[in-house]
């Protein structure tokens, strides 16, 4: 009798320890509450599903959802380990304002390799390898051609370097808010697409994009296919939608 009590016991803690620990899912909303939720967020149109830990299925207006800070926050594993304020809704977003520093304030290029605020604290993030180099990438017609592209869409503030392969493009970007965020995306898979298209032969097999603002934080890192471009320039693709599905941090 006592063999098989201490048999069950046994059973049991290892059942109790092989149980995965449950993070959840944190969702943060532009006027900086957050809110639980069981899994990521579901884009549709201009909704986000959020399933809340209780099992319903909530709809929120999209632009009411910080899905930059969201996405940064759940990618750093912190999960549901702070005290969580529950949803508002009345709450108004507050405008974030945008600085017009110049870029040389915050990066140089040195002899080894160089990334934006380098000289702050730098943030955790699990990109490894995706970051500005001292090396510039290959082809400068390309280069040229991505740069003309931003600056007609008044985007002036980025670089360019090779990437995690010989024909990766990288490009680091300053963003600020999530406008400035989904504005440079869609201009970078505009400018690929479109480079793609009418030199198919030399162009980058990918874009490596890394988007920072001015102290340093992450706002989203990407690798993004000729494909991918194309679906997001076309419309296919809301840009909402392509950041929380492709985001990788």
């Amino acid at each position: 009798m006592r063999k098989w009590c201490i048999l069950m016991l046994l059973a049991s803690l290892l059942v109790a320890t092989s149980a995965p620990a449950t993070k959840g899912y944190i969702v943060i909303l532009k006027n900086k509450k957050m809110l639980r939720a069981r899994q990521p967020i579901e884009v549709v149109g201009d909704k986000a599903m959020i399933t809340l830990v209780t099992g319903t299925l909530a709809s929120y207006p999209l632009d009411k959802v910080d899905l930059v800070e969201t996405e940064r926050y759940n990618q750093l594993r912190l999960g549901d380990a702070i005290l969580i304020d529950e949803l508002t809704i009345d709450a108004a977003p507050q405008a974030t304002p945008t600085p017009r520093i110049p870029l040389g304030e915050y990066a140089s290029i040195t002899a080894g390799d160089a990334m934006l605020g380098s000289t702050l604290d730098p943030t955790p993030t699990p990109t490894p390898g995706i970051r500005l180099h001292s090396r510039a990438y290959h082809n400068s017609r390309i280069t040229d051609a991505f740069a003309a592209f931003f600056e007609e869409r008044t985007l002036y503030i980025y670089r360019f370097s090779v990437g995690t392969q010989p024909d990766y493009l990288f490009v680091q970007m300053i963003t600020d808010n999530e406008r400035e965020v989904f504005k440079v995306l869609e201009a970078v898979a505009e400018a690929f697409a479109a480079v793609h298209e009418l030199h198919e032969r030399i162009a980058p097999a990918a874009v490596e994009l890394e988007m920072v603002s001015t102290s340093g934080r992450p706002a989203g890192t990407f690798r993004i296919t000729p494909g991918m471009a194309r679906s997001l320039a076309s419309g296919d693709v809301p840009v909402e939608q392509f950041y929380v599905s492709n985001v990788i941090f």
